[in-house]
């Protein structure tokens, strides 16, 4: 069956490969960003979401820059809270289901093992604090719902400015030494691979909560290193403490996921992370 998809974030390095996947598959799909809908006016995105009539909403657009959340919290409040709300009612009033992008960063601290649905959230930082708040506003105003809870997205071509490949890339060129913090540990996630696990989700017709990561934890020395090497450049990676790297958000020590209810109900098409890496790699810089 084909799809009318409604794409919010369409611009970013997951909206673009979400509307890739869903092209190639055949589905009809309908991009916004932040120049063509104003997600805190209701009225606006009520007549836009009725105009198309989706059968689906993904919500990919987010105030995502941590650091200037907690600078301006009204702003992260309004785009991150309010317009996921304004997305949940009309997208319930028009019986579509929606689909919201949330964040590993939810979990906040209290585990050195990776997170599953089942653990307790407790978000330590503005911009955590407002995308759990928007996972609230979508189950309580619209039932048929999946929540997305993704890990460090990477992917997007060399010109997405938060295209963390080609920003590490761009540093080792200008320097034969990069350091990068060995006490901060995640899940590096591929775009691609998460935008063809969201539309297997939606192909099963399921609701509910799912991490939705690369399999495999990794430090962002780890994770640099690994960039470097597949980019077969020559500079040399120092781990080093976060300490180095002084932020305005807490960010959490641990936010490396597993996909424990996409395991359980079999719908896991998440590879490992490096060969989810070496595949971005390949495509966007030596094909």
């Amino acid at each position: 069956m084909t799809m009318k998809v409604f794409l919010t974030g369409v611009s970013g390095i997951l909206g673009t490969d979400i509307c890739h996947q869903l092209m190639l598959a055949n589905h009809d799909v309908l991009g916004f960003n932040s120049q063509n809908i104003a997600l805190a006016d209701y009225h606006d995105v009520e007549a836009k979401v009725n105009a198309f009539q989706p059968h689906v909403v993904i919500h990919c657009a987010a105030m995502t820059n941590v650091d200037l959340c907690e600078d301006d919290k009204e702003t992260a409040y309004t785009i991150n809270v309010t317009g996921t709300q304004n997305l949940a009612v009309a997208t319930q009033h028009i019986n579509a289901k929606l689909v919201y992008i949330s964040s590993c960063g939810v979990y906040g601290n209290g585990k050195t093992t990776p997170y599953t649905e089942q653990d307790a959230t407790n978000p330590q930082t503005y911009h955590h604090i407002t995308k759990l708040e928007g996972e609230k506003m979508v189950q309580k105003h619209n039932p048929n719902n999946i929540i997305i809870r993704p890990g460090w997205l990477f992917g997007g071509t060399t010109t997405h400015k938060k295209n963390f490949v080609e920003a590490r890339r761009k540093e080792a060129l200008n320097s034969l030494l990069l350091r990068s913090a060995a006490d901060k540990v995640g899940s590096p996630t591929y775009t691609a691979d998460l935008a063809r696990q969201i539309i297997h989700l939606l192909n099963q017709g399921v609701t509910g909560v799912y991490n939705a990561v690369n399999e495999g934890c990794a430090s962002r020395y780890d994770y640099v290193s690994e960039i470097i090497k597949q980019l077969n450049l020559n500079s040399k990676v120092e781990p080093v403490s976060s300490n180095e790297f002084p932020r305005k958000a807490n960010m959490p020590d641990n936010e490396c996921l597993q996909n424990y209810n996409l395991n359980e109900k079999q719908f896991n098409q998440m590879r490992n992370w490096q060969d989810a890496l070496q595949d971005y790699i390949n495509t966007t810089y030596k094909s």
